[in-house]
């Protein structure tokens, strides 16, 4: 939908409505949609950009925001706005544009992610050796258009979807349209998926812990969502863990956090504890989670490592600014973003495979766990 500047809605409402007064429907659909003569100043009525900007934006000479030019440029395609110098983009012409998808459930910056912000950067470095540059799409900042009318307004070749709003129907719009994708955090259907080695890494960490004396371990969960694998995978890798050295797997030391936040891991970790008191160590989805946990634990009198014991995951710049600092396992984000680099490039030149990658993480031992005697 077309987005007004509020200010502007009660001084130009008779000017929208003249704009789109020739609308009718009819049994075969929506026909004369324009059979206006829409100018440089209605556009300039419609967004509340002057005519000056509107007349630089449709001639593409540049000077204006991205907002107000994806404004006006959405203006003028939806009011039929025709001029020799302004012109939709061509689909047949390539862009060399990728699309990159990063959003997430609390609309926080995603691009200062600990785990996505570096792949993206690795990621642009390897599409751009090959003659691609990328368009961000977010809704956080966006001109009001959906994904799919963006990347067909830009003639987008592929799409990373780095991170979205689980089970965002925007995103299986995208996937149906035939636009080349590739996703880096989410298995979406029909599309090829890369993502870390989670099941065995976290065995791997509760093992660790095992083997440091520990019998008493819980685990703390991201959201369990069925396309989203980190927080069951590794959920499974605790529990296989558990099961294989004969200690009691019991789902009352599991405690999935509503957020991969520092607060949900705070609230994680006072539930589990309230419950399982005894607990002498805890396997965290992430290093969020894990820093959230210590700051409870702290609060509640308990010591790091002496009294509980944390291991975390993703390696994140929070794991080895705490103090202590944190026992994690880190994901190799330029192995990621090659990976998806190469299967989207793949994809986009025709050769579109749907598989599941995995990419190995290295276990960083530091200062978070003690030996229980």
């Amino acid at each position: 939908m077309l987005r007004i500047k509020q200010e502007h809605v009660k001084y130009h409402r008779e000017n929208l409505i003249s704009l789109f007064q020739n609308f009718h429907l009819t049994s075969g659909g929506l026909q004369n949609i324009i059979v206006i003569m829409v100018t440089i100043s209605d556009i300039a009525k419609i967004t509340g950009y002057s005519a000056t900007t509107v007349s630089r934006v449709l001639a593409q000479n540049g000077g204006a925001n991205r907002e107000a030019e994806e404004r006006i440029l959405l203006a003028a395609r939806l009011t039929g706005y025709q001029s020799e110098s302004f012109a939709i983009p061509s689909s047949s012409k390539p862009s060399r544009l990728i699309g990159v998808i990063v959003e997430n459930e609390s609309r926080q910056n995603e691009m200062e992610h600990p785990l996505f912000g570096g792949i993206l950067d690795s990621f642009r470095d390897h599409v751009s050796k090959r003659g691609y540059d990328i368009l961000y799409l977010s809704k956080s900042f966006n001109s009001g258009m959906s994904y799919i009318e963006d990347c067909r307004y830009r003639n987008v070749e592929g799409i990373l979807i780095a991170n979205s709003i689980y089970d965002d129907p925007e995103v299986a719009d995208l996937v149906a349209s035939g636009i080349p994708c590739v996703s880096a955090a989410e298995f979406v259907p029909g599309i090829c998926t890369v993502v870390c080695e989670n099941t065995l890494s976290s065995r791997r960490g509760v093992e660790y812990l095992i083997a440091h004396g520990h019998k008493e371990i819980g685990y703390i969960a991201g959201p369990y969502q069925v396309r989203s694998p980190a927080a069951i995978e590794r959920g499974e890798g605790y529990k296989q863990a558990l099961k294989a050295a004969g200690l009691t797997y019991d789902t009352k030391r599991i405690e999935k956090a509503e957020q991969w936040e520092l607060d949900s891991g705070y609230k994680a970790a006072q539930k589990l504890f309230e419950r399982c008191p005894n607990l002498t160590a805890v396997f965290c989805a992430c290093d969020t989670l894990a820093v959230g946990a210590m700051q409870y634990l702290r609060k509640m009198g308990k010591r790091i490592p002496e009294d509980v014991s944390l291991v975390g995951f993703d390696d994140a710049l929070i794991s080895l600014c705490c103090h202590p600092s944190l026992t994690t396992f880190r994901q190799n984000r330029e192995k990621i973003a090659y990976a998806c680099a190469q299967k989207l490039i793949e994809a986009i030149s025709g050769n579109d495979e749907y598989e599941i990658v995995r990419v190995p993480v290295d276990f960083v031992e530091r200062d978070s766990v003690a030996t229980v005697s």
